[in-house]
């Protein structure tokens, strides 16, 4: 007879129903229920989470045995839906300007520029070329700014366009003695002002030296340096002086001796009605394509170096360059994905198989890849069918779906290797079957998870992240769509063959009965590494020792988040040996030493002087806003003697003529825009007003905390003084200024819910409290740790990195989940203690999942390992950034949350079947053994 304690678990579990049914038999026969007796009750949560977990792993189940059934007709089907989706393409939109891209669509900025791009576009164009050397104000510097203003009269296009005709003019005022009779007699004759000459808008040291002669080869040839000396501290104009010298130097009296830099400023024009009819789909802004190849044509006079003097450097910049230079590293980086292609197929191959010539499985390899690139054009296809945008931020998608897929690839592969002898001896139908039935679960927790965390994360209000976070839910959605069809397919195809001792590459040639693998081969190292790791883990010393680790991490990454800053420069986008990154860093050096320059536009208003009187009060209050503005128009305050409040809207237009004709007002001709684009003449009435501009100048901020308030506060001004119409400021830099007014509330928003979605699915798909509240913990601690060392690692809070955090949440998801999960399922076996059955039940865990885990992490670190190699900021930040999240994803889903598990970890199933047997021992003297 045996004893309670000696029967193993499964005859108490039987054992015990035995003893229950005896129980229930001694009761009354006659007592039966009444019909008042009988309740109905809901089931509980519990038991819902657990029917459906239940019914999820049979249609798995059902799912996997079909596809091993008809692995053919799978293959088909996949590979038709992926052409039937490429018609999305047919609407594919690419967008880069900043409008589009970073705006809310309910700001009011978005209203009003496109309300100024419809009815003004602008239609200027900015060229610069900087010249540098250990002193430009010597006769060598001087020559080589006046070589380069030669070649830029000298560019002719094939159709020859010349700088004549595409440079913005301007009037300045002349007497008769300044120029030549017939000059003077050509403007009278043509209606323009005798005393007025239009040029083109070319800035250089040269009008300093020369302001009223035209410079010659002569004037040149006869200047030295202490006669360059003599101009430039004689002038009149000091301002204009230091505004286009750099590294300026001064002598005792406080004289000019020297300089290191110097700039020409180009103005160019475009036809901006041509470019709206035909625009270049290569540019952020429209422009026509005369003007694109007379810009490549201007910057291959300027970077030519023929006749430069050595020891002088020169560096460019033409509006075209900024697209050119993103578009050119764009493709020229696109060969580190094929790259990394390269290397995850070299990399899967080795993991997925065994180094003998059946069990290797190079076809599956290259399938599970292909299944990748299926789904990537999937959500390609499908996303533009629905008119979401394509921006600069999508070109990491692939990297991002690459990494995905092969977690999920790695994951499958494993839960069949997890079956035991037994079970991979039946038919291939009921194999993969219980291969998904459990792979299915595992990978649905993550993908379910990365897609729900994905669309919340496009709840946010900038446009640009919110196409992106829908193309990452559509694309993780493709993935997992595809490995649980077309890799679930080949793999079914591989393994027959396998089974079928057919050799890995050619599979015609089939080894005979006696074949067997080698030994060596069916050694897997992984799994003897995870294996010492956890009983490592498992030993107290060591538990603490990772505990202590882990929270100084956390500690050491709370610092970096103390210091990481909200800031971006356009610098970061170009790369640091192209010709445009020579410009940006001459300018950072040398003409850095002002801020940025904002406009006020005034439109749908009517010409009163109570109108006049209020933006002569806008004017005084920005004049008084020193903290934050350097300088003002004063056209409206130097008006102010032109007109009285008496005066009616007619008069008010010829005293806007005279004033805009006076040797105060002509540098103010443009900011005012007439009906039908007329222009006013002298001493006439000035054509009606539809839109006038205030301009100002802003000082150089150092970031975010500075320069959005300063931004609001010229806003609220306007607000302010109540100007009737379509107020509004505007600048180049305040799209991107208002972007950094709500990004740190967007990035906090999209990480709460994301954070939540996290725990409510994962809550639900585990079925378990404990597990739940450890997955979101871990997914905390390693979104801190990544974010603190962001810092250390010299990135910051900006558009990219945003994007790139939300991406960290999903897959550090993927860590913690497939072991929390993985636990569930184990059983600690028939053993007394709490503290040991946790930690068998960590063990097992490790061993069964964890180098799935392992691998898919590693698979994502490999995919972007190239890209640290990129000089193309956003793919170095997307390397930094993933890396941080693979080594502190597999650091707290292998390492530390183990040691959690073995700590708190929940129970599960023998939890219930120890008790039975406590129930079972209380019972003893009654049972009859």
């Amino acid at each position: 007879m045996k004893s309670v304690n000696e029967l193993p678990v499964a005859d108490f579990r039987q054992l015990f129903k035995q003893v229950i049914t005896q129980q229930q038999m001694k009761r009354s026969a006659d007592e039966k229920p009444k019909k008042d007796d009988c309740k109905c009750s809901f089931p509980s949560l519990g038991t819902l989470q657990t029917r459906f977990l239940r019914r999820m792993a049979q249609l798995f189940d059902s799912h996997g045995r079909f596809v091993a059934c008809h692995p053919n007709i799978t293959i088909t089907a996949c590979v038709f839906l992926t052409l039937f989706s490429m018609l999305g393409f047919l609407n594919f939109t690419a967008k880069s300007d900043t409008l589009s891209l970073w705006i809310p669509e309910i700001s009011e900025t978005k209203d009003h520029v496109e309300w100024l791009n419809k009815n003004f576009p602008p239609d200027t164009r900015y060229h610069s070329a900087i010249v540098k050397a250990d002193n430009v104000l010597s006769k060598e510097g001087i020559n080589t700014v006046y070589l380069l203003q030669k070649r830029i009269q000298e560019v002719r296009t094939k159709d020859n366009v010349t700088w004549e005709d595409m440079c913005k003019k301007i009037a300045i005022p002349v007497t008769i003695e300044e120029v030549s009779w017939v000059a003077w007699s050509f403007n009278v004759v043509f209606g323009g002002c005798p005393h007025f000459l239009e040029i083109c808008l070319e800035l250089s040291i040269l009008k300093i030296l020369s302001p009223i002669e035209e410079v010659t080869d002569e004037f040149i040839s006869n200047l030295n340096q202490s006669e360059i000396l003599r101009l430039i501290n004689e002038s009149d104009k000091k301002d204009d002086v230091l505004q286009y010298l750099g590294g300026v130097t001064y002598d005792m009296e406080g004289n000019i001796v020297g300089a290191k830099a110097t700039k020409i400023d180009l103005i160019s024009e475009t036809n901006i009605t041509e470019a709206l009819l035909n625009p270049d789909p290569s540019t952020s802004v429209p422009v026509t394509n005369v003007s694109m190849m007379f810009e490549e044509d201007l910057k291959v006079a300027l970077l030519n170096t023929t006749g430069i003097p050595e020891g002088i450097d020169v560096s460019v910049i033409v509006s075209r360059s900024f697209d050119d230079v993103i578009n050119e590293n764009i493709i020229g980086n696109y060969n580190l994905l094929f790259s990394g292609f390269a290397i995850m197929f070299v990399y899967v191959l080795i993991m997925l198989g065994k180094f003998n010539c059946v069990e290797h499985r190079v076809w599956l390899s290259l399938a599970g890849l292909t299944g990748i690139v299926l789904g990537s054009v999937f959500c390609m296809g499908l996303c533009s069918a629905f008119g979401l945008m394509f921006t600069q931020l999508h070109n990491v998608l692939p990297f991002l779906m690459l990494g995905i897929g092969i977690d999920d690839m790695f994951v499958l592969v494993q839960c069949y290797e997890n079956l035991s002898v037994e079970e991979k001896k039946e038919d291939i139908a009921k194999r993969f079957g219980k291969t998904l039935s459990y792979a299915g679960m595992a990978v649905s927790v993550t993908s379910v998870t990365n897609i729900v965390a994905f669309a919340l994360g496009a709840t946010t209000v900038i446009p640009a992240l919110r196409s992106f976070c829908l193309f990452c839910s559509v694309g993780i959605l493709a993935i997992f769509i595809y490995t649980l069809t077309f890799f679930t397919a080949c793999m079914v195809l591989d393994q027959k063959r396998i089974d079928e001792r057919r050799d890995g590459c050619f599979c015609c040639w089939r080894h005979g009965e006696s074949w067997t693998p080698n030994k060596w081969t069916k050694k897997n190292y992984l799994d003897i590494f995870l294996k010492k790791l956890a009983e490592i883990s498992t030993h107290r010393a060591c538990k603490v020792a990772i505990t202590i680790i882990t929270f100084a991490l956390f500690g050491l990454a709370c610092y970096g988040i103390s210091k990481l800053e909200q800031r971006f420069e356009e610098r970061w986008l170009i790369p640091d040996d192209s010709y445009l990154a020579k410009w940006f860093d001459d300018r950072q050096e040398f003409f850095n030493n002002k801020g940025e320059r904002g406009t006020i536009y005034v439109a749908e208003f009517e010409m009163n002087g109570k109108q006049l009187d209020k933006v002569q009060s806008l004017v005084r209050k920005l004049a008084n806003q020193t903290d934050i503005i350097t300088e003002v128009d004063t056209w409206a305050l130097g008006f102010s003697d032109f007109y009285d409040d008496s005066m009616n809207s007619t008069t008010l237009q010829v005293e806007l003529g005279k004033y805009l004709h006076s040797k105060d007002g002509l540098q103010f001709h443009d900011r005012f825009e007439f009906a039908n684009g007329a222009r006013p003449k002298c001493n006439e009435e000035a054509p009606d007003v539809v839109m006038f501009k205030i301009q100002y100048q802003h000082p150089l901020f150092s970031g975010p905390l500075e320069h959005v308030p300063a931004m609001n506060k010229v806003k609220d001004l306007i607000k302010e003084v109540n100007i009737e119409g379509r107020v509004f400021a505007k600048s180049i830099k305040y799209e991107f200024w208002e972007v950094d007014e709500i990004l740190s509330a967007e990035l906090i928003r999209s990480v709460t819910l994301a954070l939540v979605c996290v725990f409510l699915i994962v809550i639900f798909m585990l079925a378990n409290l404990t597990a739940a509240f450890l997955v979101l913990f871990c997914v905390m601690f390693t979104l801190v740790d990544v974010m603190g060392f962001m810092y250390f690692w010299g990135l910051t809070i900006d558009t990219t990195s945003c994007m790139l955090l939300i991406v960290c949440i999903g897959l550090s998801v993927d860590y913690a989940a497939h072991i929390a999960h993985g636990f569930l399922e184990q059983d600690g076996g028939d053993i007394k203690s709490r503290e040991a059955r946790l930690n068998l039940r960590t063990q097992k865990t490790l061993l069964k999942i964890g180098p799935a885990v392992f691998y898919g992490g590693f698979s994502t670190l490999l995919a972007t390992i190239l890209l640290a190699g990129s000089d193309y900021y956003l793919f170095v930040a997307f390397f930094k950034v993933f890396f941080l999240v693979v080594v502190f994803g597999l650091f707290h889903g292998l390492v530390f949350l183990p040691v959690v598990l073995c700590l708190v970890g929940p129970t599960h199933a023998e939890d219930v079947a120890h008790n039975e047997k406590y129930e079972l021992e209380k019972l003893k003297p009654t049972i009859d053994l």
